[in-house]
């Protein structure tokens, strides 16, 4: 009898034990997927709307990447004509749900609302940044 009961008790936690790991394997699973790191697809990026004026002509560009560059290079994501800008002038990017401006070591600096960018700082809706001479302003949405 007690084989037979020992027997039962190991066969009882041995199904307890897989319950366990199964449930603690679900939690896990749930909180990724609640995080938006697995499951749920790409992430949606609110649109961002850049309007300037260059050579007397109102530019409105609107993106919807993570990551924008502005500079002189034309391999920028917003290529600008000022002599005052940096080939790789500031960065745009999206995360913790915000749009943030970084300058990218410059020669002339970034400015917001005139006053110079030292760090990375969070984008509001109808900021103006100035590179150079050439001002834009910042629409979100």
């Amino acid at each position: 009898m007690n084989a037979i009961l020992a027997f039962a008790l190991r066969i009882i936690l041995l199904i307890l034990f897989y319950v366990f790991i199964g449930w603690i394997s679900y939690l896990i699973y749930s909180d990724l997927r609640g995080s938006g790191r697995i499951g749920a697809g790409k992430a949606t990026i609110p649109p961002i709307h850049f309007h300037f004026t260059d050579n007397d002509e109102s530019i409105e560009n609107i993106y919807t990447k993570s990551e924008i560059i502005l500079g002189r290079d034309p391999a920028s994501d917003l290529p600008l004509s000022d002599d005052r800008i940096s080939l790789r002038h500031c960065k745009i990017a999206y995360y913790q749900n915000q749009w943030w401006v970084e300058d990218l070591g410059s020669t002339n600096g970034t400015y917001l609302n005139n006053a110079l960018i030292t760090s990375n700082i969070v984008l509001m809706n109808g900021d103006i940044l100035r590179l150079g001479h050439q001002e834009i302003r910042v629409k979100m949405g």
